[in-house]
């Protein structure tokens, strides 16, 4: 089982383009305000720095791909020690086009930023991807992979060219992006005394890697530590200790988790009764999968599916 893969699709996330930043030359800066999920910029043309709070600036060239898993308060400028004009006056001032490219104007070379954002379903406690992940990622483009350079390129170029689909294209591209953008970080990633316990740079261990694996593929299995611990041959405490260790959660609460996003993705995208996503998920009564539902989400399962279709009509 891919978690990674599963995880995404359990929680609903989405890439959507917000639009662009062209330039033409290095007077100019926009500032962002404090986002309510993950913002990105993948710097199609040309070069520029972003900077946030008490950090210095960040050079960013074509090709960069950056994420901010929090949505962090952050500035785009053409050159350091530029002003920055808030978003909002920005697109008052110069009204974007017909494409969402927002012409600031200039006479050098060209700039032009690619910028959205992901949004998801699922709990108000954070995305469990986003929330695993640093404050920043970028990762350059000549560093990147061949499969993320590639992407890196059609992305700029249907950004570019506004043919028919393009922006359809574009759009899921950016899902591809994030987990490719993901995947790079991982792969620099130090071990989870550098980085922080989570299921996410777990997935490096490779017996702590494989027990997740094997939840996500069977949630609803009556797993136990010692079952767990003996699939992936280790002993019952060696294993607690090692998965609490490199995931921040004992293998009982994160497979309550697994369990619980399964359900919430079963009750957006089915019309399967609540009684029968319980048996689905591992629980061997509605009443008590409603309880962790609630526990969970702040919400019945009824509810939620209600409140969830409401939002999408």
């Amino acid at each position: 089982m891919d978690v990674l893969a599963d995880v995404l699709a359990a929680t609903g996330l989405k890439g959507v383009l917000l639009g662009q930043l062209r330039s033409l030359g290095s007077g100019w800066g926009c500032a962002l305000e404090q986002l309510d999920t993950a913002g990105f910029h993948l710097i199609a043309e040309g070069a520029c720095w972003l900077q946030i709070a008490d950090a210095p600036p960040m050079q960013l060239v074509s090709g960069d791909v950056v994420l901010l898993p929090r949505g962090t308060p952050h500035t785009l400028i053409g050159a350091p020690d530029e002003d920055a004009l808030p978003y909002a006056e920005l697109k008052a001032a110069h009204p974007p086009d017909r494409s969402g490219v927002l012409n600031l104007g200039g006479n050098g070379p060209v700039v032009r930023v690619v910028c959205g954002q992901f949004h998801y379903a699922g709990s108000t406690d954070g995305h469990p991807v986003l929330s695993a992940l640093p404050e920043i990622i970028h990762v350059p483009g000549m560093s990147a992979d061949p499969q993320l350079q590639g992407v890196i390129r059609i992305l700029a170029a249907e950004t570019r060219n506004g043919q028919p689909g393009s922006r359809a294209v574009a759009t899921r591209l950016t899902e591809v992006l994030f987990v490719l953008t993901v995947r790079a970080w991982l792969e620099r990633a130090g071990s989870a005394d550098e980085t922080g316990p989570s299921w996410l740079t777990a997935l490096r261990d490779p017996r702590i890697g494989t027990a997740l694996s094997l939840m996500h593929e069977e949630p609803q299995r009556d797993w136990t530590v010692a079952s767990l611990a003996h699939t992936v041959a280790m002993s019952r405490p060696a294993f607690a200790r090692q998965f609490k260790a490199v995931v921040g959660l004992t293998p009982l609460a994160y497979l309550s988790r697994v369990r619980i996003d399964l359900a919430a993705r079963l009750l957006r995208d089915t019309a399967d009764p609540v009684g029968e996503i319980a048996q689905a998920v591992g629980y061997s009564s509605e009443f008590a999968f409603s309880r962790a539902f609630s526990r969970e989400h702040g919400i019945a399962p009824g509810r939620y599916r209600r409140s969830t279709l409401a939002a999408r009509s």
